[in-house]
């Protein structure tokens, strides 16, 4: 062992995982951005309402700066589970290579 290992079948169960994280996430984004500001005015159109209005847009700016992670959390996952079949397929074919003419 040289501590350099790759448990390639964890790894692509936990890919998977991360995938799922990244749905749930993305999920989580739309649902507070049905929910709206929450903030309301209640008719008044002095401080109180330019306070309610920079809330309102920080609200929204943040939620916009937040809906593509989910995306990059499931592109991890892919990667990992990319990383899974990669390293299965290169000891496939280490293992195949010592079996040929050059070993015997």
């Amino acid at each position: 062992m040289t501590g350099f290992e790759i448990a390639t079948g964890a790894v692509g169960r936990d890919g998977a995982y991360v995938t799922g994280h990244g749905a749930s996430y993305d999920a989580a984004v739309m649902r507070l951005r049905q929910r709206g500001s929450g903030a309301r005015t209640f008719g008044g159109e002095g401080l109180f309402a330019t306070i309610i209005a920079t809330y309102n847009e920080c609200l929204q700016t943040s939620l916009d700066a937040l809906t593509g992670i989910g995306g990059q959390i499931a592109e991890t996952g892919e990667g990992l589970r990319m990383v899974s079949r990669n390293t299965q397929a290169a000891e496939s074919a280490t293992v195949e290579s010592f079996g040929g003419p050059a070993w015997r």
